[in-house]
């Protein structure tokens, strides 16, 4: 390539960046509103408030009005199924029954259609149907489904107010494997359309059945849980719900360790809500890895995900500014570099880390250890 050649497209890139500058757009008053942040299977009430208390500010659980009565005690909303759910078991009159009660009660957060219709073999024609039925009955609050399978998401797309795709790969699966269906589901979606990711967080041995000949089965570590969240993040998601608290079989309580980990997670979520709830902003994405082998993950997707974030409602902990966040998928260390996007007005805040990345011949250059994480800015951008 000539040197004028580069120029031109140096020039080009400069150009577009200031465009996006200029026009970017986004859900920006949803920076104001609380993330939604949520756990699955707290059937009891009297577990909410340890729940609340954890960080957590949505709760799958069942459709009465004393739960949710409890439910909006603790602060938090409730993600319930109207009495019956999508399917050939559909029950209308218990639907009727449900929605009349419950649908006006301030803490129900949406209906719960239906659960991994894919898995189960339900057509998105019942799906539809059942989404119908509701929405005749002028229920005020969403609905909203959950898939399993990325793949599957163009089928389901767009019949709820609410999409959700849950991906347990720990650890039978590449984790790479999450993000890449949270990815194929945001697409389905397209950009506008909330999406909430579904992350593991209980030990599969719990559900031996399920997976018939895997043994090196085991619970998330901190690290994957964290990892995974911020995939999310990059891949799209609108907000976060993560299995299980108790579902009769996986009682998280009984899993301190797990625990523990969830809770800092959430933690580090809510002290960077503005980040999660930030615009996506195109950028002219250019990467470099240290070794070429690195460069391609399980999933054969780009080993470091990366995404640029503008935060206009700025927080102490994350200022508004445009933001680079940038994820290692896999479970090997990187070094890796990318070049940011305009000119830098000097040496780049890693949050949180207590240390700046200067800028050499235009590009940051850094080590990632397995699952690791680092988000970079506000960028000092001239």
């Amino acid at each position: 390539m000539t040197s004028g050649l580069r120029r031109a497209l140096a020039g080009q890139h400069a150009v577009a960046w200031a465009l996006v500058l200029a026009t970017a757009t986004g859900c920006s008053h949803l920076q104001t509103r609380p993330y939604p942040l949520g756990i699955y299977s707290v059937p009891n009430a009297t577990d909410l408030p340890l729940v609340r208390q954890a960080g957590f500010n949505l709760v799958t659980g069942p459709p009465t009005r004393p739960y949710l009565d409890a439910a909006l005690t603790n602060g938090i909303k409730v993600l319930a199924a109207p009495g019956t759910s999508a399917g050939p078991g559909f029950d209308p009159a218990a639907a009727r029954r449900t929605v009349h009660a419950l649908d006006a009660h301030p803490a129900l957060w949406a209906w719960y259609l239906v659960d991994e219709p894919d898995l189960n073999r339900i057509p998105p024609l019942q799906v539809i149907q059942a989404n119908r039925f509701l929405k005749d009955l002028r229920a005020r609050k969403p609905t909203a489904l959950v898939i399993y399978n990325g793949v599957n998401a163009l089928d389901y797309a767009n019949i709820a107010d609410l999409m959700m795709i849950d991906r347990y790969p720990i650890a039978w699966l590449p984790l790479a494997n999450f993000p890449q269906h949270v990815r194929m589901t945001r697409f389905a979606l397209g950009p506008r359309k909330p999406l909430i990711a579904v992350i593991q967080a209980f030990d599969w041995n719990y559900y031996r059945e399920l997976l018939p000949g895997e043994t090196q089965l085991r619970e998330p570590t901190y690290p994957e849980l964290r990892c995974m969240t911020y995939t999310a993040l990059t891949a799209g998601a609108n907000g976060l719900f993560y299995y299980c608290f108790d579902d009769q079989r996986w009682k998280m309580l009984e899993h301190p360790a797990t625990w523990t980990a969830l809770k800092s997670v959430v933690a580090e979520v809510r002290s960077r809500q503005a980040l999660f709830q930030a615009d996506r902003v195109w950028w002219p994405c250019s990467t470099d890895y240290a070794r070429p082998a690195d460069r391609f993950n399980e999933a054969l997707e780009s080993s470091i995900a990366a995404v640029m974030l503008h935060v206009r409602v700025g927080r102490a902990e994350i200022p508004s500014g445009y933001y680079l966040v940038t994820v290692n998928t896999t479970r090997k260390e990187i070094d890796w570099k990318v070049r940011p996007p305009g000119n830098l007005a000097g040496a780049v805040p890693v949050v949180d880390e207590n240390r700046r990345l200067q800028s050499r011949d235009g590009w940051l250059a850094d080590n990632f250890p397995a699952c690791g994480v680092h988000v970079y800015g506000p960028l000092p951008l001239r």
